[in-house]
């Protein structure tokens, strides 16, 4: 009898949000300074947007800045400096 092998996403331990601490999937707690805002694209935690969709901007296991600069082959700064962010962070409307 052949063992039942665990699905590789059951393998993989994403990382819980480094500042509000919540699960891979889940919706960031209030004041998180990581959480983007779905309105403007920067920190939810300092902005004024009215509207904002914590849906849409939940915790996925990664440092959203970090996997997309990284897959553009852009550095942080330079993701931020030619407004990459505004197509990644804000919900399309």
């Amino acid at each position: 009898m052949k063992k039942k092998e665990t699905p590789v996403c059951q393998k993989i331990k994403l990382d819980d949000c480094p500042s509000c601490k919540v699960n891979a999937g889940k919706i960031h707690k209030n004041k998180c300074d990581v959480e983007r805002c779905s309105i403007c694209g920067g920190q939810y935690v300092s902005c004024r947007c009215d509207g904002h969709d914590k849906q849409f901007s939940y915790w996925n296991g990664f440092s959203p800045e970090f996997l997309i600069s990284k897959a553009l082959n852009l550095d942080i700064n330079t993701f931020y400096l030619i407004g990459m962010h505004k197509i990644f962070f804000i919900k399309p409307s």
